[in-house]
């Protein structure tokens, strides 16, 4: 135990020349002292100088950008309002145009309500009662036609039953006539107070629309139904025109009408001011809630939010209509890439300059990293990364040095790969190259930490370390545990992309000797003539 925790630290690294060398590649690319400290020190200087003239001017950059999204905001969020402002005042006012037209009064005084047992027959039937009048039908080409004019999504009336009477889809297959609303709050408050509004998920399309109902009378002010003018969310949207983002958000804080998508349906009650938030009312969903809160570090009154992980500055504009409010979302994200681009830039002119003062430091040592590559390119095989043939026999030069001084042994192992031909011959080059590659690996995971394993070309594989004397008794000992660490890693099944095989091992030659009585050439010769021997009886074993 003694020998291998002198030989553990007496070993470069652990792993002899393959440690050896990349570091003393390492310590090629450093300056010397001197040169090293100066450098360092106007570096530094440099370094700070830019950093802080460069924080300033991104500070000032930024800050100009951020107030001219926050004017542009502004102007957008005045503009749209005044926009849809326009379209809720146009839909009331068809609603009540269609309601005062001669025709449709005189269809709903016609079918007031409905005849008794028409609640029991299917929609179908109730609408082939309906259009079998022709004043059915001239209404519903007059809503039609309307509906077309202004892109809207349907224009129909309903009696005081809440049946569909007509509609502008009358002769289409996904017609409404028939359909009975009960209990829809827009048909209710028209009834009641002349007008109804509401805003909601159409059942027949799944459509987020909005419906605005307006009372028919007769002469005497008497109800006779209404009329309602449906208006789909995303028409609304094609008129939410701009940079930003704009929100149409109703007072339980859900997104009902967005000019991008992914906001649509969603909930943001916590950007409407505080108190301003209803409670639902037991009609529509609220709307999955979005994750939105103040930017800590932007201010109290800067208006910067995060919204699901992303930046925006954001504006609130009432509306004409108390029951919506226009929200404008200024995307923020340009304003991180602008701090990472000013950062880019301050760090090109610190790279600028560190290169003018590194320049005469970094000739230097371009010279020695280059010195230090051809050296590691000559002691280790390209292929597989281990130590060649000259890095392997360089080694072995020292361990018997080492081991005349520690009084130990020196345990070499020649590893050939038996069939490694007609791998190559069946599964081709690629794949050749590729088994011994992994051959190294799984050979590297059972070595000892004084061990070093080297590629001597081909097929051939080389293993050597230190060893205690092996006991009287024993005298095979130290070969027989490096066979059993190593021969049962090489064995099994190989898979690769291109195919995968099993393979049944390799030959072993394993030789310890002592140094004061033995060289490097007899220890290579007799593991060399042990791994033939060893060659020879497994070939003789599976042809018996």
């Amino acid at each position: 135990m003694q020998n291998e925790a002198v030989l553990d630290h007496r070993l470069v690294g652990g792993h002899g020349i393959s440690s050896a060398l990349p570091q003393q590649g390492r310590r090629g690319r450093k300056m010397p002292p001197i040169v090293l400290r100066i450098t360092l020190g106007l570096a530094l200087a440099w370094v700070a100088l830019v950093a802080g003239l460069g924080w300033w001017t991104s500070q000032r950059i930024v800050n100009a950008r951020l107030d001219n999204v926050a004017a542009s905001a502004e102007y957008e969020a005045r503009t749209t309002a005044r926009v849809v402002d326009r379209l809720f005042t146009e839909m009331v006012s068809v609603a009540n145009m269609v309601a005062r037209q001669g025709q449709v009064i005189q269809l709903a005084a016609r079918y007031r309500t409905d005849p008794p047992g028409a609640a029991e027959l299917t929609r179908q039937q109730r609408a082939a009662q309906f259009t079998q009048d022709p004043l059915v039908r001239r209404v519903g080409d007059y809503m039609n036609a309307l509906a077309s004019d202004l892109r809207y999504a349907r224009i129909y009336m309903n009696n005081l039953s809440d049946d569909t009477v007509t509609a502008s889809n009358w002769a289409e297959s996904d017609s409404i006539v028939g359909m009975i609303y009960s209990g829809r709050t827009y048909l209710i408050d028209a009834l009641r107070h002349g007008t109804g509004q509401q805003f909601g998920i159409a059942r027949l399309n799944n459509s987020p629309s909005y419906f605005v109902s307006s009372r028919i009378e007769d002469a005497n002010d008497v109800p006779l139904g209404s009329v309602t003018a449906k208006f789909d969310a995303p028409e609304m949207a094609a008129y939410l025109t701009g940079r930003h983002i704009a929100l149409i958000v109703n007072r339980q804080g859900r997104v009902i009408t967005a000019s991008s998508e992914s906001f649509m349906l969603r909930n943001l009650a916590a950007l409407l001011p505080p108190g301003t938030v209803l409670p639902p009312d037991g009609g529509e969903e609220p709307g999955e809630p979005m994750n939105a809160h103040p930017i800590a570090n932007a201010g109290p009154d800067a208006g910067q939010w995060l919204i699901d992980d992303k930046p925006y500055l954001i504006r609130r504009q009432p509306l004409t209509n108390p029951q919506y409010q226009l929200i404008t979302l200024a995307t923020l994200d340009h304003v991180a890439p602008m701090r990472t681009q000013h950062l880019y830039t301050a760090g090109l002119v610190a790279m600028v300059g560190l290169v003018l003062i590194l320049l005469s430091g970094q000739a230097a040592g371009q010279m020695v990293m280059r010195r230090q590559e051809e050296q590691y390119a000559a002691n280790y095989d390209a292929l597989t990364g281990l130590p060649n043939r000259r890095a392997v026999l360089a080694e072995l030069d020292r361990l018997f040095t080492l081991a005349k001084e520690t009084r130990m042994w020196v345990l070499v192992a020649f590893i050939d790969l038996d069939g490694f031909k007609a791998i190559n011959d069946t599964y081709g080059h690629v794949v050749g190259d590729k088994f011994l590659i992994e051959v190294g690996q799984r050979m590297s995971a059972g070595l000892r930490k004084s061990d070093m394993l080297g590629r001597l070309g081909g097929d051939e594989f080389v293993v050597i370390g230190l060893v205690d004397p092996p006991q009287p008794d024993d005298p095979n000992g130290p070969a027989e545990a490096m066979r059993n660490r190593l021969a049962p890693l090489l064995t099994g099944t190989y898979t690769f992309t291109e195919c995968s095989f099993d393979y049944p091992g390799a030959s072993f030659g394993i030789a310890s000797v002592d140094p004061s009585v033995s060289s490097l050439q007899a220890v290579l010769k007799v593991a060399d003539q042990l791994m033939y021997a060893d060659k020879q009886a497994r070939r003789t074993q599976r042809t018996a």
